[in-house]
């Protein structure tokens, strides 16, 4: 009677498809990266371009636009708010 035990160390192979060995190398770039991600900034602004920052007006190429600060007006007997914007000059 010969003695069919299976050993202590059997190799076992996997079979590495190509989602398998895609997802891999992109845990491995993740990993990778892990370090730099400190030295990330990211600024989010809100708003328009205040007027004060280079005074009342700024060009872009040739034409100069300035800043028409907001006021209340009468639309449809209704007064209203109109909000500051740039505009050429």
């Amino acid at each position: 009677m010969a003695n069919k035990r299976r050993p202590a160390f059997v190799v076992i192979r996997y079979n590495i498809t190509g989602m398998k060995w895609k997802i891999g190398i992109f845990l491995a770039v993740l990993t990778a990266m892990a370090s730099m991600v400190n030295a990330v900034i990211v600024n989010v602004e809100v708003g328009d371009r205040p007027y004060y920052v280079y005074g009342p007006g700024y060009y872009v190429g040739r034409v100069y636009w300035v800043w028409i600060p907001g006021h209340w007006a009468w639309r449809h007997h209704h007064r209203v708010w109109i909000h500051g914007h740039y505009a050429p000059r």
